[in-house]
């Protein structure tokens, strides 16, 4: 029980870390490759479709199906990153029960994602711990 404690802490602090240095980011930081492409502004945020394997094996082995500068500490505050594919291999599971045939994500999954990653971000940046923000966006990614 101890360990798992001390792990969920450990998780916990490194949400916050990355979520107060949100504000000293590098305005001018931007990556940039044939693994982003940008498809829309919505909501102040620049959105982007990723290759997700390339961001696990690049930047990070977190990154879900999206993500956001309060979450992830590479992307920066305006920009919103979505995978484009749904994963099952042996390194990742997106455990997602939307799977397409294919593994391509449908529009409307992206939009859902979209969705959650702005409330999520938006939530966080009024100063809601990563959990909290998690939550509050799973809510309103449903109301599509």
């Amino acid at each position: 029980m101890y360990k798992k404690f001390k792990r969920y802490n450990f998780c916990e602090n490194l949400e916050k870390d990355v979520q107060v240095r949100a504000s000293t980011k590098d305005r001018q930081f931007r990556l940039k490759g044939t693994w982003k492409v940008f498809i829309r502004r919505q909501q102040g945020f620049k959105i982007y479709a990723v290759v997700g394997d390339w961001v696990r094996s690049n930047l990070s082995v977190i990154y879900g199906h999206g993500g956001h500068g309060y979450v992830h500490e590479f992307i920066p505050l305006n920009e919103v990153w979505i995978d484009i594919d749904h994963h099952r291999n042996s390194h990742y599971d997106c455990g997602c029960s939307k799977r397409f045939k294919g593994g391509k994500v449908s529009q409307s999954f992206f939009n859902e994602v979209v969705k959650h990653e702005i409330a999520e971000c938006k939530e966080m940046a009024k100063g809601k711990p990563f959990w909290r923000a998690h939550q509050i966006a799973l809510k309103k990614e449903k109301e599509l």
